[in-house]
């Protein structure tokens, strides 16, 4: 049977590397691909990822860095160090970047959080919404949402329990400006996502080489 320590071990790190890999296919290849689309048809489908991102990525990134918290805990010595001694101890200072690392995506999201909020709302002043449900429950209830509004939910589908795919394509068409700003406005989403992905990647390799020395 796995000891605590061991089942630590493989959540946090197998967490850390599986959210690394999401996150870099959001740059990879989904911002790419919706670079090439004009923004009635790439703004529904950056809202809807924003949405399932928003769940999955931070919940990511908290578990592993409790894991590996825990892990340099487990790991301090047991008579009393001083600070600097216990930073120098064994695994402790590496479990404790492992966490850095790990929990570090927030600060990084908190900065992208400006160039999210504008592609939200250019997509709500296009008619779309959050997904192909949204979209029809937002009909019956009417009135343009701001960004702040979409992302709480208003006049849309429970986000928790909304299970359907994105809007094929926003009510109103978009000008060849608002194609290129989407473009731009992607592309320097893609360039901060994949911070996010180095970052949380990094954490998950500090883990596994401390794990494994």
């Amino acid at each position: 049977m796995a000891t605590p320590t061991t089942a630590a071990e493989i959540l946090s790190i197998s967490t850390a590397l599986l959210a690394a890999g999401g996150i870099a296919t959001l740059s990879l290849f989904d911002v790419p691909e919706l670079q090439s689309q004009p923004a009635s048809r790439s703004l529904p489908s950056i809202r809807w990822l924003f949405s399932r991102g928003s769940h999955i990525f931070p919940t990511a990134a908290a578990v592993s860095s409790a894991g590996f918290l825990y892990l340099a805990y487990a790991a301090r010595p047991a008579t009393s160090l001083q600070l600097t001694q216990l930073l120098q101890h064994g695994r402790v200072p590496g479990y404790l970047a492992a966490a850095i690392l790990t929990f570090s995506i927030g600060p990084v999201t908190s900065l992208m959080v400006p160039t999210n909020f504008r592609l939200i709302q250019m997509n709500e002043e296009r008619g779309s919404a959050r997904s192909e449900k949204s979209a029809k429950q937002g009909a019956t209830s009417g009135g343009a949402r701001s960004a702040e509004e979409s992302v709480e939910g208003k006049g849309q589908a429970s986000q928790f329990t909304d299970l359907s795919g994105p809007q094929g394509k926003a009510e109103k068409s978009s000008t060849q400006a608002e194609d290129e700003e989407v473009r731009e406005l992607l592309g320097k989403f893609g360039r901060m996502n994949a911070g996010r992905a180095v970052l949380m990647a990094a954490g998950g390799i500090v883990g596994l080489a401390t794990a494994l020395a």
